[in-house]
């Protein structure tokens, strides 16, 4: 079968599960992706009727898109007031989460090693991986919160985590591979160059809202007025990155600022838009949301596509993936005291493990930068990808129904 065959009947084959899985999400609360990542191991390794090798280049490109369109409207949805509110803890969460995930790994790693599953790499490459799998992925998170009936507070906690471990996962696998390649380690430049990475992010963000925010009103109720912003969120997410910032932090102050300007504005200019009439563009909405349902779907059924075959990789993400969530726990405990969540509201943070883009195209810089013995990373890191979604999808299910059976628990 030729590739753009393959192309046509995969389409088909992840816009069908995609659009039942949503409607089987609004019914039992089983979030749609799952059925989309068993879709994409039955369409490759079960049956391999796609080939997983044709898609694999796309994934870097694919993932930047998907992760600018989902963290825009994301954001464009937010109040700002709300996400301020659960930066603090948010912030604490991803920084416990983010480490004790390295801690779960290189546990792992020294237990799988001595039992012959992984071959002795070293304390360094052990924390480089557990760097790759550090962080909750906002393409996971933000479509799940938004269509579940989650609680607000713990919706925003969610996101924001989501979105501050990107740049977590980023600067600390670099540095790591940086430092196993050259064999020399400087303590501050982790933190100098996460701290540049939130700072640049921050204020490309604001500059492009700078340059968005007039084209509102001109663009509103246009037939391309979501066409030129989604292309403004691209070239933000892409100076961002070219500046050295972070690219999601970017969008989504922006997508922040421009979703809140009727009480942001009005401060600012209380002269100026005193009296200003704002406008949500619904059409524009509209729009987002078919073509966030277009990304979503194809980003899980290529995630289910890269599932590996060999048992033994199978075995060590499905491992690994409960490891994670074994260690998240401590990390929520601490993160949430003194907060007023309910045990449900706590179980479904414990349980919102899902990895998913930055792990994914993490993986191929080892053996893209020549890190030695990491031939097999970019499967076990699949598989882990896989089954800690397979744990959230469950754990979400299960909370939802317990949230129903019992709402005062």
């Amino acid at each position: 079968m030729d590739a753009v065959t393959q192309m046509i009947f995969m389409i088909a084959t992840f816009l069908l599960p995609g659009a039942l899985g949503e409607f089987i999400f609004s019914r039992t609360g089983i979030p749609d992706m799952i059925w989309l990542v068993v879709t994409g191991i039955v369409a490759g390794p079960v049956f391999n009727i796609i080939q997983p090798a044709l898609f694999k280049p796309i994934i870097p490109f694919f993932g930047a898109v998907a992760l600018v369109s989902i963290l825009a409207g994301g954001g464009l949805k937010l109040r700002i007031s709300e996400v301020a509110e659960a930066a603090p803890r948010a912030f604490l969460l991803a920084i416990l989460g983010f480490v004790l995930t390295i801690v779960a790994y290189c546990l792992f790693a020294h237990v799988a090693t001595r039992l012959g599953y992984l071959q002795p790499v070293g304390l360094p490459v052990w924390i480089m991986v557990g760097a790759i799998l550090g962080g909750t992925s906002s393409l996971v998170i933000i479509p799940t919160m938004s269509g579940g009936n989650v609680e607000k507070h713990v919706a925003h906690l969610l996101e924001v985590e989501s979105c501050m471990t990107d740049a977590l996962c980023v600067v600390v696998a670099m540095v790591m591979i940086d430092l196993i390649l050259k064999g020399s380690f400087n303590l501050g430049m982790p933190i100098q160059t996460l701290a540049m990475a939130v700072g640049i992010g921050i204020i490309v963000g604001v500059a492009g809202t700078v340059a968005l925010l007039p084209l509102k009103a001109p663009l509103l109720g246009k037939p391309h007025a979501y066409t030129v912003f989604l292309a403004g969120f691209l070239v933000i997410y892409g100076m961002a990155q070219l500046l050295g910032g972070n690219g999601a932090l970017s969008v989504l102050a922006t997508a922040l600022i421009i979703g809140n300007d009727k009480d942001i504005l009005p401060r600012i200019f209380p002269n100026r838009f005193r009296g200003y009439r704002f406008v949500k563009n619904e059409a524009a909405l509209e729009i987002h949301d078919q073509i966030t349902f277009f990304i979503k779907s194809f980003f899980f059924f290529l995630i289910g596509l890269m599932f590996p075959t060999s048992p033994k990789m199978i075995l060590l993400g499905l491992v690994f993936a409960l490891a994670m969530l074994l260690f998240r726990i401590p990390a929520v405990a601490f993160a949430l005291i003194g907060a007023k969540f309910r045990f449900h509201q706590q179980s479904l943070i414990a349980v919102a493990i899902p990895r998913g883009m930055a792990a994914g195209v993490l993986s191929a810089l080892p053996m893209h930068y020549g890190v030695p013995g990491m031939e097999n990373l970019s499967q076990g890191v699949f598989s882990a990808i896989v089954f800690s979604i397979l744990i959230f999808t469950l754990g979400f299910s299960l909370v939802s129904r317990m949230k129903t059976k019992t709402p005062n628990f």
